[in-house]
C-alpha cells in the first residue's frame, strides 16, 4: 500500500499584519518575500516549503498554541542573536542536545513561536 502522505507543503503563522510579519521573517532568514497580488497572499519559500502569513482573527489568534516549526540553521548562535536583535524574545532554551546541535524557541513580534536548531560555531 502506498502512502497518501507526500510532504508538508506549508507552515502558516497567524499574525496581526501579514506584510509586516513576512518582512520580519524575510529579514531574519534573509529570504525574499513572495507576494501573490491576486490572492493578497504573502509567503517566503524555504526549499520546497512555503511559510505563509494569515490574518489572525477570533478563530485563530496569534500566539503560542502548542505547535512549533523548527528551522534548521547553519549557525545556531548567529541566527539566535539575529532573531533577538530583530525583536524576538527567547521563550525556551537554549538546550545543548549533546549531538553537536543546539535548540531553542523564540517568540516573534506577534507572539508566535519559532524553533531554531543547528550547530553552534562559537569559540569557547
Amino acid at each position: 500500500m502506498s502512502s497518501l502522505f507526500e510532504y508538508v507543503a506549508e507552515v502558516m503563522y497567524f499574525v496581526s499584519d501579514r506584510y509586516a510579519a513576512a518582512a520580519w521573517y524575510s529579514s531574519l532568514f534573509d529570504i525574499e518575500i513572495t507576494w501573490l497580488e491576486n490572492l493578497e497572499h504573502f509567503f517566503i519559500k524555504v526549499g520546497n516549503h512555503e511559510v505563509c502569513f494569515h490574518q489572525s482573527d477570533s478563530k485563530v489568534p496569534s500566539g503560542a498554541a502548542g505547535h512549533v516549526a523548527y528551522w534548521q540553521v547553519a549557525d545556531f548562535g548567529v541566527v539566535l542573536e539575529r532573531a533577538l536583535n530583530l525583536g524576538a524574545k527567547l521563550y525556551r532554551g537554549p538546550l545543548d542536545r549533546q549531538d553537536g546541535k543546539y535548540m531553542c524557541q523564540v517568540m516573534d513580534p506577534d507572539g508566535n513561536l519559532i524553533g531554531l536548531i543547528g550547530p553552534s560555531h562559537e569559540e569557547n
